[in-house]
């Protein structure tokens, strides 16, 4: 099987593309992100429902994460050890076959509060085994020097999907029902897992697999001891966290119930919502792709980035209507696309291939783990408060605190490339 995409004049910087292993998983990026754009608010939107709240839909958010606190770190070992290809596939491939389990039970209305939270969970256990050896990948493709317009260019997929995601499922969701979401996440990890089928890995990738595989315990600690011994990834995990607690959580778990009681959106109208959102990411992500030669002080930007983006998050809940909180999203995600892109490319320029996949299992584990976790306890605050818009406002500004603070200490972070 062979992917068209359009060719990309030498100096253009989709030229990246032009590499047919780095292609293939951009492909397959596209579509697994297509499913997250709509994944978790399918799950969170069904909870609601059912008739259920914020905490109970925090729970099941927490649920889907937890599989990731377990193994994330064993699989960042593996994906340094073994064929991180099979793998990938793997992953794929359980995802498809829960996510249409998921869907079948939807539509033949048999389920329930619990077997859709274990679904969750176990959608979560698949989702962890392939996301951070599908970003450890990225670096083993490419040259060094076009690392950045690697990682941006797949940020671009993410946009894309954040963008194309939600308008797909809204129309679906509004002909099908919420189950219209699931068949369509369905189909689409089908897809993927095609794309990977003629996906080779480079020689060097390969060597790197066969290598005789130490004790567990001693590789986990190697890429832990990396991230607390090295000054500037230590600080740059400690604002992945506090951005992962302090801003995706609250959307992830509050989001949908935010647009449903706040500003009265239906299903549909709810994912277009999310697609402001991506379209704000896309923005900024051409513009850096555009630019990327003339961003050198990465820190800085990326701190700046989310000084704005936890300034804006204040606006999100005193918004008064569905257009004002449009527009709010929209800004929220010209912030984000500053985040997404630089985070990646500060952690995979200042990581040796070594600890690589170590290294990404530990920022999946935030992503995918830690994630959970904060929405389940925003869901039980929120719950308490009372007050969605409270909670949502507070916690950026939480956020903001945070990041001022690093920025003002951490005057090195500020000037990493």
């Amino acid at each position: 099987m062979t992917v068209k995409v359009p060719s990309a004049p030498a100096d253009s910087p989709f030229a990246v593309l032009r590499v047919s292993a780095f292609r293939l998983l951009w492909v397959n990026t596209l579509g697994f992100v297509l499913v997250q754009s709509t994944q978790r608010f399918a799950f969170v939107w069904l909870i609601l429902e059912l008739g259920s709240k914020s905490d109970v839909s925090g729970r099941l958010l927490f649920v889907m994460g937890l599989p990731a606190l377990f193994i994330s770190l064993p699989v960042g070992v593996f994906s340094d050890r073994f064929n991180r290809r099979f793998m990938l596939m793997f992953s794929q491939a359980g995802a498809f076959t829960i996510t249409l389990i998921t869907a079948v039970l939807v539509s033949s209305e048999r389920v329930t509060t619990g077997s859709a939270t274990l679904c969750a969970a176990i959608l979560g256990l698949f989702i962890a085994i392939g996301q951070p050896v599908r970003t450890a990948i990225v670096p083993t493709l490419v040259p060094a020097t076009q690392l950045m317009n690697a990682v941006i260019v797949s940020v671009v997929a993410s946009n894309l999907a954040l963008i194309i995601g939600p308008a797909v499922a809204g129309p679906a969701i509004g002909r099908w029902g919420i189950e219209g979401a699931f068949w369509v996440q369905a189909v689409l990890y089908a897809v993927g897992f095609v794309v990977l089928v003629p996906l080779r890995l480079p020689p060097r990738a390969q060597h790197a697999a066969n290598e005789p595989s130490r004790r567990l315990l001693h590789d986990l600690s190697a890429g832990v001891r990396f991230i607390a011994t090295h000054k500037d990834i230590k600080v740059l995990f400690i604002l992945l966290m506090g951005s992962v607690i302090f801003m995706m959580s609250p959307w992830m778990v509050l989001g949908p119930q935010f647009a449903r009681e706040e500003v009265g959106a239906t299903g549909a109208s709810a994912t277009f919502l999310y697609t402001m959102l991506g379209l704000g990411q896309f923005a900024t992500s051409m513009w850096l792709l555009r630019n990327s030669h003339r961003v050198r002080r990465k820190g800085l930007w990326f701190m700046l980035g989310l000084t704005t983006g936890a300034t804006v998050q204040i606006f999100i809940g005193p918004a008064p209507s569905y257009v004002a909180l449009a527009l709010v999203l929209f800004a929220w995600g010209l912030t984000g696309g500053f985040y997404l892109n630089l985070n990646q490319t500060l952690l995979q320029g200042n990581t040796p291939p070594e600890v690589m996949g170590r290294v990404m299992s530990v920022h999946s584990l935030l992503m995918v783990g830690l994630a959970p976790m904060g929405a389940l306890v925003i869901g039980y605050v929120a719950r308490h408060l009372h007050s969605l818009p409270e909670t949502i406002s507070g916690t950026g500004a939480l956020m903001l605190v945070l990041v001022l603070t690093t920025m003002a200490t951490q005057r090195r972070f500020r000037s990493l490339s």
